[in-house]
């Protein structure tokens, strides 16, 4: 009985040990996903007045001319109201259309005319005071569109040339009666709609507010999630105390201290709050929902071989082009240390073939002195007493082959004949010195270079021409 209730209550343990596992889960998936929004939402702010390298203008702009509806819902967040000076140049111009629309139906209507030639001097006035007003006096100042104006003017100047390349007298040219007429008005404001009053509508007014800056509202929707963001800090905080992660109590927000970015919001730093991206990135990673060593290493890890693949041969064939210059620049050097050097390695040689080789090749050794033996005494040896130098022969060879083992095997016979291959060294380093063996071996290493240097360039490109997984 007793081992069936600790049974009962071990799985108990476990079954509770998996609820707070998976709540906890489900509450880290909840938090990534609010924090993923705020970050979605923050750099949509950032980015929404920023001017986009190269395109003169706003992403404001672009879903003015994409998502018109977007922009009508999200100006009053950034405290943006429609300029005063575009309204009434809208409606003058709108006024005209449908002057020149009546009068198209009905060329008798007093009224229309009358309605005509007045929004016509409207529209030139309020052009020449447009084009008049310069800096802070500017229409275009506040939201930073002196640009725009100029775009305007340049488009005018093109498509209605005069002698003083005047921006008024275009604008008089275009709403004068001559070329606006109840005929083609249609066509003319076709092009007048999509390329001036297309770039007029993209002027806005900001009010200043009391601290001096321009309105923003963004902060009054992103406090909320600074106030998510805080509860969950104190929570984890209060947390980590009563299970005694630290030592101390006050630890807790240095560890985490990279969430400040989270905890502070600037009323006008948008680009401040970019930073949230570290500690959502830190989170989703303490969770394990990234590789062990984050993202940029696992980059690097799965570039750095096909980098090194990529360079590798090209460095080989670059040393070895160093290499062949040099030699052939300063040649090989057999003074001071490269002597010593190379007079070590081949004195070290020589005295393994002394210990090592020339005991094994001893019979063949042998088989040639008797073989030298049995040459000089051929003419013996086919006279009368060709027997009996044939016997004393043997025992020559005999005592010469013992005489041929007991010097490569034992220590003085080494010895002398170490000796004998470190004078070969000696002799061979000193010829080496002399300029026409120097020549000739600069010749033999080139040779040896080019040929490892086309083997390297026939295995890159060997490996440029795989095709690639």
């Amino acid at each position: 009985m007793e081992k069936r209730a600790l049974e009962q209550l071990w799985d108990q343990n476990q079954s509770t040990g998996k609820k707070k596992k998976l709540v906890a889960t489900v509450y880290e998936v909840l938090f990534a996903l609010v924090a993923f929004s705020n970050l979605c939402l923050v750099v949509f702010d950032a980015s929404y007045l920023w001017k986009i390298p190269y395109a003169r203008m706003t992403f404001r702009d672009v879903y003015l001319d994409y998502a018109p509806e977007l922009v009508k819902r999200y100006d009053p967040v950034k405290g943006i109201e429609s300029h005063r000076f575009v309204d009434s140049y809208n409606e003058e111009v709108k006024n005209l259309k449908g002057a020149l629309s009546t009068l198209a139906e009905n060329p008798q209507d007093l009224e229309a005319r009358q309605v005509s030639v007045q929004s016509r001097q409207a529209l030139v006035e309020m052009t020449e005071d447009m084009i008049n007003r310069r800096g802070v006096d500017s229409h275009f100042y506040l939201a930073e569109k002196d640009g725009v104006l100029e775009r305007m003017k340049n488009i005018m100047r093109d498509e209605y040339p005069n002698d003083d390349n005047s921006a008024k007298d275009a604008f008089r040219e275009f709403f004068s009666q001559e070329n606006l007429t109840p005929e083609n008005y249609k066509e003319k404001f076709a092009f007048f709609d999509a390329e001036i009053m297309h770039l007029m509508n993209q002027n806005y007014f900001r009010w200043i507010g009391e601290d001096g800056e321009k309105k923003d509202f963004f902060h009054l929707y992103d406090r909320w999630f600074v106030l998510f963001f805080l509860i969950d800090f104190l929570v984890r905080w209060v947390v980590a105390i009563v299970q005694k992660r630290y030592r101390k109590w006050y630890l807790f927000p240095v560890r985490q201290s990279y969430e400040v970015f989270n905890l502070f919001p600037p009323h006008h730093g948008a680009w401040f709050r970019l930073l949230r991206v570290i500690p959502f990135y830190m989170r989703i990673r303490q969770n394990g929902w990234l590789p062990d060593d984050g993202l940029a290493p696992d980059i690097i890890k799965s570039n750095a071989s096909i980098i090194a693949e990529e360079i590798s041969g090209l460095v080989v064939l670059n040393v070895l082009d160093q290499a062949k210059s040099s030699i052939k620049r300063t040649g090989l050097s057999m003074e001071g240390e490269t002597r010593n050097a190379v007079e070590n390695l081949l004195s070290n040689q020589m005295a393994s073939v002394a210990k090592k080789v020339m005991p094994e090749v001893q019979p063949q050794i042998s088989e040639m002195v008797s073989y030298s033996i049995n040459r000089a005494m051929e003419p013996y040896l086919l006279s009368p007493i060709g027997p009996i130098v044939r016997l004393i022969l043997m025992s020559v060879h005999a005592t010469v082959n013992d005489g041929l083992e007991a010097a490569l095997s034992g220590p003085e016979g080494t010895e002398r004949l170490s000796r004998i291959l470190q004078n070969s060294v000696s002799n061979i380093l000193e010829d080496m010195a002399d300029p026409s063996s120097q020549e000739a071996l600069i010749d033999d290493v080139i040779r040896v270079l080019d040929r490892v240097q086309e083997d390297v360039r026939e295995s890159v490109a060997n490996r440029n021409a795989r095709p690639q997984a």
